[in-house]
Formats: structure tokens, sequence, C-alpha cells
């Protein structure tokens, strides 16, 4: 389901592992910065959590460009 995203994107949490956060399934945010180097995507979460995804890892649709 991950596919390429831009910074802006809105997406969407299909899957993720992460005990560290409230996220879950469903749970929606907008790209704020995408890290090539370390394959992170940085998201600000509508819930006010500023976490990233992991590319590769953690599983998620854009839903909106």
């Amino acid at each position: 389901m991950s596919e390429n995203v831009k910074v802006g994107d809105r997406i969407i949490i299909i899957e993720m592992d992460d005990g560290l956060t409230n996220l879950e399934k469903g749970s929606k945010g907008t790209v704020k910065n995408i890290d090539t180097d370390q394959d992170l995507i940085w998201v600000d979460w509508d819930n006010g959590e500023k976490i990233a995804l992991i590319k590769g890892i953690d599983k998620y649709k854009v839903i909106k460009k």
C-alpha cells in the first residue's frame, strides 16, 4: 500500500507497528518533511502528534495530493 509521497500530501495509516504512539489504523495527517537518507516521512498528524513513518515498514496510503 505504501507509495511515493510528497510534502503536503494527506495520508492515512493502513498499518503501523509503534508502541510509543496513540496513532492507529485510519489516523490521518499531512506530510511535512521527507528524510530520504533515513527513509523517514515526517507527518503532522491530525491528533497533534509529530511522528515519522518508516518507508518499507509502516503501511500508508495517500488520500489527497
